[in-house]
């Protein structure tokens, strides 16, 4: 199966990485296998180029 045309322009976003573990199985190893882009968070944040600013008080 290929769901990259369903999720054209979209990624998953996760803190976890791809690990070799049958016993429990991550979002990134899911991702890999329905070839479905993912990300971590700080890779989301530069991408959309996130700033963060303090309001005066």
């Amino acid at each position: 199966m290929n769901f990259s045309g369903a999720t054209k322009g979209h990624a998953v976003v996760t803190h976890e990485t791809p690990a070799n573990s049958t016993k429990r199985i991550k979002i990134p190893n899911v991702c890999i296998g329905l070839n479905v882009r993912f990300m971590t968070p700080y890779e989301m944040l530069r991408r959309e180029r996130a700033k963060f600013v303090l309001g005066r008080a």
